[in-house]
Parts: C-alpha cells; structure tokens; sequence
C-alpha cells in the first residue's frame, strides 16, 4: 500500500526541510513543487493526498488554492506564513480552510488526520519514491507511535529540542543527551563527513561528557573502518555485535570494548541528498529492531535540522556577500546601474545620482535615452547584442552623458550582460566620467603636433636658410667677393632665429605665464628695435595698455614685424595700435598689426598659422605659428584679413 503523499509549495530551502521535519513522525511522504505553475503540473500528473502551500514566497496563492479545489475538491490545502521571531525554523502559523492552526507539530497531526489518521500502514511496506528520491523501504522514518514508550519518549524529547537549535554542536548535544539518558544505549557521538578530506570527524561541544577521548579522525575509503564506510556509501543505517577480535571495525572499538560496550549502530545524517555526517550509537547488549527504528527517527529529524542550518548558514553568507557588494556599488566613485530588458533603470548608485543630476526616484523606472543620445543608445544595443551573440563577459564603449542641467560629460561605459540560465535579463554598467582624461589626451594631442612642427622646421625651413649660405659661401670661393659674404651672414642670422623660435617653443611650452599690464606703444618700439627694418617704417596709431605676458607678447610682435618686412619688403610701413579705440576704453581690448605689401595669397589665408607652410616655398610658416601659439596662451583669437593698404592685417582680440 502506497503512503500518502503531502505536496509542499515554497521557493524556500528552509520552509520546505521544516515542513519534512514537522513530518517525519507522520506516515507520509514529502513532495516539493518551488512555483505555483509547478504545483499544478504535480497535481495533474500525481496522486496528491494533501498541500501545504508557503504563502511567504509563492506568488498567485488564492489561484493556486482555488486550482487545487477544482482538481480535487477533497484535498485538504494549508496555507502557512513564517512567524518572524523564530526565522522559520518550524511552521508557526496554519491558516486553512479546514479551521487548523497551530505550530509544526499541529500541522503534522491535522495533515496526517485528515489523510489517514489510522492508518495502519507497516514499516517496509511498498512506499513508492519520496521528495529526495528513492529510498530502501527499511530506511523509511518510522511511525513514533511504532515505538516502545521509552524510546517514543527519547525521539520526542529529542524532536522538541531541535526544534529551535542554531548550531550543529548543539545537534551533537541534543542527540548524545537524549540518547545516553536512559539505560538503553551507553555511549552516542556525532561526526561531520568531510568531504574535502573524505574523513569523518567527531564534534566535540563538551569533551567532558563522553567515557574516552573522541579526538581521532577516521580516514574513508581505505577500508580502515568498515562500519562506518558502509553507512556513508549506502546511506542506511548499519548495525554491529562485536567482540575482542572484530572491535577494531567499530568506530572507537577497543575503547568501547573496555566499558563492556558489544553493538554499534552507525546512521548517516543525510537529507535531500546531502549528507552532513553520522551518528554512533553503542550498547552493552544487541540492539534491537525497536532501537534502531528509533535511531532512524532521530536521524531523519537531525538532519533536516543540518539542513536547515546549512540553508540558514549560505543564505546569511550570501546576505553578507550581497551587503558587502552593495555597500561597493554604492561607495563607489564611479556610476553604476542596472537596465532591465527593455533598457530602463532598476538599479542605481549614489554617484549616478549625484553625476546626472537627478534624484534616484528619477532615474529608476526611466529608459537610458534619459541620459545618452539616440545614435549612442543604438551603438550600445549593439555592443549588448554582440556580447550575448559571442558570449562575451563585458565590453566598453565611450560616450557623452547628458546630465539634468544638460551638461554633456564625456563618460566610459564598461556594459555585462545579465544572461541567468541562458535568457537575457538585462545588463549592468559602470560610467566613469573621463573629461580630466579627454583634457590630457587633447594635451597630449597638441604636444605631439608641436613636435610634428619642429621635425618639419628642422627638415624644410631650416634647410633653405642654409642652403643659401652655402650658395653664397661658395660664390665667395669662387670669386673672393665678399659682398657675397654679407649674403652669407644673413642667411646664418635667419637659422639662429628660427633656432631661437623653436628653442623658446620647446624649452617654454606655455605662452602665457606672467601677466602684466605693459604699455602697447612701448613694448611695440622694443620688438621693431630687434627686427632688422633699416628702410621700413613702424607707426603706432594710439597707445594703450594691455594685460599680457611681457616677453611673449614681444615675441609676437617681433614675428609679425619680422613677417611683414621679410614678404611685404624692404620698404615696408606696418602700422600697430588698438582696435577701435572708442571700444577700447570701453573695457573691449585687442589690437592689430597691418602692413601695405603685396598682402596674403588668398589660398593660404586659412592656414597662415599652420608651420607646414614652409616660409622657403610660400613665404610664411614658423613665425606665424608662434604667433598663434602666443595669441591663444593668452586666451586671444587672432585673424588675418588684407590691410586698407592692401597689405596684410593680424587682429589679435581678447575676451574682456
């Protein structure tokens, strides 16, 4: 005759080894469903004699009641919640149709009443499979009320116990406690089954309370200890009678032997598969089928306990692993989020907030386009699905977040994929503003033109200078006139001032150190004064005084001079002074720099400022270069436009 089956629904470990627990003195089998969908696949498939359904974790209960009904209206349905102050280590509260209530044990006696509360089912009797799978039918819990009232008594004494215990120790004192109480059983120990070591090691919660020392290990699988090898590879209790000769099989056999103990039983604490360890049960006479049913009981209801503890035990290490990594996400100094499927915010970190923004009400629940432009959300729906197409952890793609005030900050995105049991769920990202390291790229960038500048300078404006000295050098061989020495001498003075140039360019970097205000006129005649203009003519049309870097600011003047007069001539008139006097007064301050040559070729005019343009092929190049180098150290835009005169004409123009 098959035993009654009692289906539990909870997505909970520790519900569902409580509601076995409650069970094992019950003649009944404990089947688990985790979902509602599951429970009713169960009861259309199985024959179902009873539910216990976990309202605290199963979604849809009133449906899953009412389904229940439909199928089979006989079917008595508990619907249970976890009292909070005891941390679901048993059922403490029963709601049902049927009107009971009442703690673990209540449950299991209402179950077992109103399925067959006398039934007069035999142990080994054909049982069928039970939650955790098929078991030998001699391992089945027993009924407590098979039991003789002494041992009945030790298993319930030992159940209620149990029933609030938080340690494994405690499991160990319990058990030997409760065991050894009586004149039955002389000696009772526990042991964990390590598993890394293959070993079993005894607990010791008082070393004290035992007759001989337990501090051994004993190695399994050598074949050392055959009793309790046995036990640990079948899972079912065995049993010994021993004498002088065969006490070294039994666990701690010779010690045992000289309190004139002459059986063993060894019993695996297992459950749902898993297997805690054992307990070691010993006597001074045979012990008996009665016993051990007892022992059976005691075990089942220890390990599920274990069980129970080691459920308690991972789900706090994961609450501390998930505390600590949700302390990280939100100390952290970069932003971090969560998109679902569809691309909305579920998730968000302090610094997201404070980097867009907006608050975390805000964000949460809003589509990522909140915060990135429509191409860049389309380039990371690329990325994501090239990730879940390659399989791929993580990728990272750089672009601009918009904040609330609409700032755009240049971020780097690092995006993985959440794919849990193979279907995508969404992703997470981290956002790490990089504007400090887009300014040192730029910086980087502008460095490294400027040694592009003078690599060419070196190779092409130097090389014409000096090629008309050794022109000139060699007519002076030729012909011993030295007028062409004079030639020669200048053409030397121009590569010492293109050296100078790039000399202050590469020893000074920055243009603009030390401002001061310095009189325009003054420091004009000073720089006219280093340029060689024997036949050129300087006018300054109004004077004024600006806020500059002395030295650079004579550094520009005298390559604007020194351009005017070199391709406007030697009789050359360049006429300085402020730009719109009227204006200038006004606080508006700038100036310009004219001449009246042949003016700018017209398809050089926007890159005068380029130091590609060779002063030996098109006139112009490093002079002006410096220039504009000097001009935006100084935060000053500078143009160039044809002169009244025809000439060329530099404005140089400042912010204020």
């Amino acid at each position: 005759m098959s035993r009654p089956r009692v289906l539990c629904v909870s997505s909970d470990r520790s519900t569902r080894a409580s509601v076995t627990l409650s069970l094992t003195d019950a003649p009944v089998d404990v089947v688990i469903a985790q979902q509602s969908s599951e429970a009713v696949d169960r009861l259309e498939r199985e024959s179902i004699d009873a539910v216990v359904i976990d309202a605290s974790t199963v979604a849809n209960v009133d449906w899953l009641v009412d389904t229940v009904q439909a199928e089979i209206s006989t079917t008595p349905t508990f619907v249970h919640r976890r009292n909070r102050d005891e941390d679901a280590a048993v059922l403490s509260e029963v709601a049902a149709r049927t009107a009971e209530t009442g703690t673990g044990t209540r449950l299991a006696n209402a179950v077992a009443k109103q399925i067959d509360a006398e039934s007069d089912l035999e142990l080994g009797a054909d049982i069928g499979s039970s939650a955790a799978g098929d078991t030998p039918a001699d391992e089945r819990t027993p009924s407590i009320h098979d039991l003789p009232e002494d041992l009945s008594e030790i298993v319930t004494a030992a159940r209620c116990r149990l029933v609030d215990v938080r340690s494994p120790l405690a499991v160990e004192r319990i058990l030997r406690e409760e065991l050894t109480a009586g004149e039955r059983f002389s000696a009772a120990w526990v042991g964990e089954y390590d598993r890394g070591e293959r070993a079993v090691v005894p607990w010791l919660s008082d070393p004290d309370a035992v007759e001989w020392s337990l501090q051994r290990t004993f190695p399994i699988g050598n074949g050392d200890h055959p009793l309790l090898e046995q036990a640990i590879r079948t899972q079912t209790l065995q049993a010994r009678r021993y004498d002088a000769e065969s006490r070294d099989a039994v666990p701690f056999g010779d010690r045992a032997f000289e309190h004139g103990i002459r059986s063993a039983v060894v019993a695996p604490l297992t459950a749902t598969g898993e297997l805690y360890g054992v307990i070691v049960v010993y006597a001074s006479g045979t012990i008996s089928d009665a016993e051990r049913d007892a022992i059976r009981a005691l075990a089942a209801a220890a390990s599920h306990v274990l069980e129970t503890i080691a459920l308690r035990g991972r789900h706090q290490q994961q609450e501390r692993t998930l505390h600590r990594y949700e302390r990280l996400v939100e100390t952290a100094g970069d932003g971090m989020y969560v998109l679902d499927s569809t691309g909305h915010f579920t998730t968000v970190n302090d610094a997201l907030v404070e980097m867009t923004g907006y608050s975390r009400e805000g964000l949460l629940g809003e589509h990522a386009s909140l915060l990135f432009d429509d191409d860049d959300v389309d380039a990371a729906a690329d990325t994501i699905r090239s990730l879940v197409e390659r399989g791929d952890g993580t990728d990272t793609l750089e672009l601009p977040l918009e904040t609330k005030a609409g700032e755009r900050i240049p971020c780097e995105a690092q995006i993985a994929v959440l794919i849990p049991g193979g279907e995508f769920h969404g992703t997470v990202g981290v956002l790490r503003d990089i504007t400090e390291r887009k300014r040192r790229e730029r910086e980087l960038h502008e460095r490294n033109e400027r040694l592009d500048a003078f690599a060419r300078i070196v190779s092409h404006d130097l090389r014409n200078p000096l090629g008309v000295a050794q022109g000139y050098l060699e007519l002076v061989e030729e012909t011993g006139d030295l007028e062409y020495a004079e030639r020669t001498r200048e053409g030397l003075n121009r590569m010492e001032t293109i050296i100078e140039d790039v000399l202050a360019i590469a020893r000074e970097g920055e243009w603009a150190t030390d401002a001061e205000s310095v009189d325009f006129e003054s420091i004009a005649h000073e720089a006219w004064d280093h340029v060689s203009t024997p036949e050129a003519t300087l006018s300054v049309t109004a004077t004024a005084t600006l806020e500059a870097d002395r030295s650079r600011l004579l550094r520009l003047l005298e390559n604007c001079f020194r351009n005017a007069v070199e391709h406007g001539g030697e009789t050359v008139t360049v006429r300085v002074g402020p730009l719109e006097a009227d204006d200038w007064e006004s606080g508006v301050r700038g100036f310009f720099v004219a001449d009246d040559g042949d003016g700018l070729p017209e398809e050089l005019q926007g890159r005068l400022f380029d130091p590609s343009v060779s002063s030996s092929s098109e006139g112009l190049g490093i002079g002006l270069w410096i220039v504009r180098e000097v001009a935006a150290g100084h935060g000053w835009s500078v143009a160039a436009t044809e002169s009244e005169g025809g000439g060329a004409r530099f404005e140089f123009e400042t912010d204020g």
